[in-house]
């Protein structure tokens, strides 16, 4: 049935072009970003001219030639698609946002804030002392405590 398989000429390069499909895809595999897709897609291309009979140059070229191409021509396409937005989570959500004063505090003293319904250990470095009330920016955050700036407004705010 396959008898005219035995009949062909055994060459190397099968093995060759195979090892590197395997290998590009296994590593494809184990990383979340397509990094090796260009390679093995130009691995089959030049696997395809060997079964044309295509010498081993024409195979090496054609393999680096059409691996450039895929690389070139869905690069933009793929990092389009794997761009991720970053989602602020947790802790990192309260920087950017205003709060109140619920403990006055100055430069090198630990007071007390209320962000988006919680309490917070606040810190500033400005050098400035807030009173309870008044209305604070959240520029970072160290450890537990964020780290706090005043508002240009000076509204007070009855601290419930």
């Amino acid at each position: 049935m396959l008898t005219f398989l035995i009949d062909l000429p055994f060459d190397p390069w099968i093995l060759i072009w195979a090892f590197i499909i395997i290998a590009t895809v296994v590593v494809e595999l184990a990383t979340d970003n397509l990094v090796t897709i260009w390679f093995t897609l130009g691995a089959v291309v030049a696997l395809i001219t060997l079964a044309f009979g295509a010498s081993e140059w024409i195979q090496i070229v054609t393999f680096v030639g059409s691996s450039a191409i895929f690389l070139v021509a869905t690069r933009p396409l793929t990092k389009k698609m794997m761009r991720r937005s970053i989602i602020r989570t947790n802790a990192d959500k309260v920087i950017g946002t205003i709060g109140i004063v619920t403990k006055p505090f100055s430069e090198g003293e630990i007071g007390e804030v209320k962000v988006d319904s919680n309490f917070w250990r606040a810190i500033n470095l400005d050098g400035k002392s807030f009173e309870e009330g008044e209305k604070i920016m959240v520029d970072a955050i160290t450890g537990t405590k964020l780290v706090v700036s005043k508002l240009e407004e000076e509204n007070k705010i009855e601290v419930l």
